[in-house]
């Protein structure tokens, strides 16, 4: 299965089990990635630069590790509802956290 298929079936089981108004935030590697129009939603919010992946022509984000916490600290105070999905194995099991509010300041 091809890059473009499985970012597009992962992309869309996700938004399917959570909302399509959930931005969902994929571990990949060091880093986490978002697709498509959440891709396009965190750029606006939070200035992350977008770029297209260039094999498969997809819009993507791609931020640190380290930048995580405030990334979704401001979606979260933005209104966004948040999904962190880290896959696991061939199995392509998730580990999920879903934030609604920011914790540190309960909006």
């Amino acid at each position: 299965m091809k890059k473009k298929e499985i970012i597009r079936r992962c992309y869309g089981g996700m938004k399917e089990r959570h909302g399509v108004e959930t931005i969902i935030l994929f571990h990949v590697g060091d880093s986490f990635e978002a697709y498509f129009d959440d891709a396009e939603t965190i750029t606006r919010i939070t200035e992350v630069p977008r770029f297209k992946m260039t094999a498969a022509g997809i819009p993507a984000i791609r931020i640190s590790d380290a930048a995580l916490e405030e990334c979704r600290n401001r979606l979260l105070d933005a209104g966004c509802k948040v999904c962190v999905s880290e896959v696991r194995g061939v199995s392509g099991r998730h580990i999920l956290k879903i934030n609604e509010t920011n914790t540190e300041t309960g909006r």
